[in-house]
């Protein structure tokens, strides 16, 4: 896997943690195998008896939902700036102890 594709990868794993729950059963099921189990789409299409290319189809199809979600709502976006942010914050405290490990536990919760 190159690195963009696996920027890609992880992009899209980041919009299925925020929005996966938005997909229907089925393709929030087929992401999942996908994303966060790292399954191929031979190893998917073998487990649901369907083709690879139902897979394919279906993991296209759900990427493409995932992405038109985060244009409208901007909740991945909003949170990587946030965790940027907090993480300026973090360094701008490093000399109140207290403040910073506030900040930190922020960051963890995020």
């Amino acid at each position: 896997m190159s690195k963009m594709q696996l920027e890609s990868f992880v992009q899209y794993g980041q919009l299925f943690e925020a929005y996966g729950k938005l997909l229907s059963a089925d393709r929030q099921s087929i992401l999942e195998s996908y994303f966060t189990f790292n399954m191929t789409l031979a190893e998917i299409a073998k487990e649901r008896n369907i083709s690879r290319q139902a897979v394919l189809d279906a993991v296209g199809k759900g990427c493409d939902k995932l992405k038109n979600f985060e244009e409208v709502l901007g909740v991945v976006a909003q949170k990587q700036k946030m965790v940027v942010e907090f993480q300026e914050l973090a360094k701008l405290a490093k000399d109140n102890r207290e403040i910073k490990e506030k900040v930190e536990q922020i960051l963890k919760d995020l």
